[in-house]
């Protein structure tokens, strides 16, 4: 029970609330609310999750974790993203495989830069068009940070 014990960590540590409430953030130009992704599941009638996993690692993680949501989700679960083996055997069909982003050091992504840019833009495409309730990465820094950056400008926020 990967999940269950994640989720009682997760809610200790940083005193999240319960997922059936509204979280809110000020910032200093302007009010912003959010719904929880739970509550948006429940008027879609499913969760969507978009994950990125660049790195074999990451594939482990985060196909442990689509186990666990699956299992402790109320909702079905639909998943998109860019993953390994373990995350297709879990139920996502990656948009391309991983070695594609998985460069380490400015050497090895050097000769690989345009295909990187590539991969970067059909990624924030391929999220949007989903429209995911959660966007979750993991490992893969360089990439992930990028992507969560290019993708941030596209999402419009829920008044």
């Amino acid at each position: 029970m990967f999940g269950a014990k994640a989720l009682i960590l997760l809610t200790r540590k940083w005193k999240l609330k319960p997922p059936n409430t509204v979280l809110s953030f000020s910032s200093s130009s302007q009010h912003v609310k959010f719904k929880a992704p739970m509550d948006m599941a429940a008027i879609d009638g499913e969760l969507r999750v978009f994950l990125v996993a660049g790195e074999v690692s990451g594939d482990s993680i985060a196909s442990r974790l689509m186990a666990s949501l699956k299992l402790l989700s109320p909702f079905p679960v639909r998943f998109s993203g860019i993953g390994g083996s373990k995350m297709r055997s879990e139920g996502l069909q990656s948009l391309f495989p991983i070695e594609d982003i998985s460069v380490m050091g400015i050497w090895e992504l050097l000769p690989h830069l345009y295909t990187f840019k590539e991969r970067l833009n059909e990624a924030v495409k391929a999220a949007s068009l989903f429209e995911p309730h959660v966007v979750l990465t993991v490992d893969s820094k360089g990439f992930s940070f990028r992507f969560l950056k290019q993708l941030r400008g596209t999402v419009q926020l829920l008044n």
